[in-house]
C-alpha cells in the first residue's frame, strides 16, 4: 500500500503527459500485401520449395541428431560412474 502510493506519486506527472498526448490513427490499405504476394510468387516460380523440401528436412534433422547426441555425450561426461 505504501509502495502503490509511492509510485503514484511518482508516475503522476509523466502519466498526466502521456494521456495529453492526441491518439494516432494507424491503418493499413487492403492492397498494401499484393506487391509482397506477387514477389513470393514469383521466388516460388524460380525456387521450388516443394521439391528442395526433403533436403531440408534431412538436413535440418542430421543437425538435430549432432546437436542433441553432444548434448547427451556432456550431460554423461557430468555422471561419476559413466564418464569417460
Amino acid at each position: 500500500m505504501i509502495t502503490d502510493m509511492i509510485l503514484n506519486i511518482l508516475f503522476y506527472l509523466p502519466l498526466m503527459l502521456v494521456k495529453a498526448l492526441p491518439k494516432i490513427n494507424f491503418s493499413l490499405p487492403d492492397n498494401v500485401f499484393d506487391g509482397i504476394d506477387t514477389f513470393l510468387s514469383n521466388v516460388g516460380y524460380i525456387l521450388p520449395i516443394n521439391a528442395l523440401m526433403p533436403i531440408l528436412v534431412s538436413s535440418l534433422a542430421i543437425s538435430v541428431f549432432k546437436i542433441s547426441w553432444a548434448l547427451i555425450i556432456r550431460i554423461k561426461s557430468f555422471i561419476p560412474t559413466m564418464g569417460a
